[in-house]
């Protein structure tokens, strides 16, 4: 594991966090090995490279400002990472646009469970309009460029809003400026979110980013970037008004 001095764990995680106060700095003074520690894992990212410095950060904004992990601290000090290393505002607008996105997992999880209810008391269940719901996949294929079975019982389903659904998931990427392997590495990053954890998604994200030129290190990245989350709560804890209990200290 890299080793860093007090000095460098201040400053990157004052970057991380977006401010190094006096509530960060005493904690850090009662507790430098998590400080340090997490410094060291959060810095993972950077030091792989896989990823420019842009990207990192755009998908920080993503894993912070979605409907599964929304953390307004996190979100200020990513964008303002993220402006700093020469992002555009339409770039993190359209991140927070894509990520809108990730609600549609209640269809795709809850669709298939009312199927095998329905058909346990005897519903038929999405066999009228064939030739319809043929062409909505069609459409989803051409715009979206995959097929997968998750879609398969949303589309018997509700191909209302099935097809709705596909002309609003394609909005950035046929009006925004985010190529589509960042795309897809976004993707990967919030269904890794430890609120999240649609494994499908990552399977069918991760082999889209493959089409589109990601590396697997770069979908590493990605995916640590959603690591850090865990240790948000702690770093909002210790800065709000009621911190956290006064630690005691010798002769106290």
């Amino acid at each position: 594991m890299r080793e860093i001095t007090a000095k460098q764990t201040a400053a990157e995680l004052g970057s991380y966090l977006g401010a190094w106060n006096d509530a960060v700095a005493a904690e850090h003074e009662d507790s430098p090995e998590f400080f340090r520690r997490f410094a060291a894992m959060a810095d993972v990212p950077r030091r792989r490279a896989a990823l420019s410095p842009v990207d990192q950060a755009l998908i920080g904004v993503a894993v912070v400002a979605n409907t599964a992990n929304t953390n307004w601290p996190r979100f200020d000090a990513y964008v303002r990472t993220a402006l700093e290393r020469g992002a555009t505002r339409g770039q993190v607008r359209d991140v927070l646009q894509l990520v809108s996105i990730m609600s549609i997992h209640a269809m795709t999880v809850g669709v298939p469970a009312l199927r095998r209810v329905l058909e346990e008391r005897g519903h038929a269940v999405g066999h009228e309009s064939d030739e319809r719901r043929a062409r909505l996949r069609a459409e989803f294929e051409r715009r979206r460029g995959y097929w997968h079975e998750t879609w398969d019982d949303m589309l018997a389903l509700d191909p209302e809003m099935f097809e709705a659904y596909t002309h609003f998931s394609t909005v950035v990427a046929e009006h925004g400026s985010l190529d589509t392997r960042l795309r897809e590495l976004i993707y990967i990053a919030i269904d890794c979110v430890v609120t999240h954890l649609y494994v499908p998604g990552v399977e069918i994200h991760a082999r889209n980013a493959l089409d589109a030129g990601a590396t697997p290190d770069q979908i590493l990245g990605a995916m640590e970037i959603a690591v850090l989350t865990g240790a948000d709560p702690y770093f909002e804890a210790i800065q709000r008004p009621t911190g956290l209990p006064a630690a005691e200290r010798p002769g106290g």
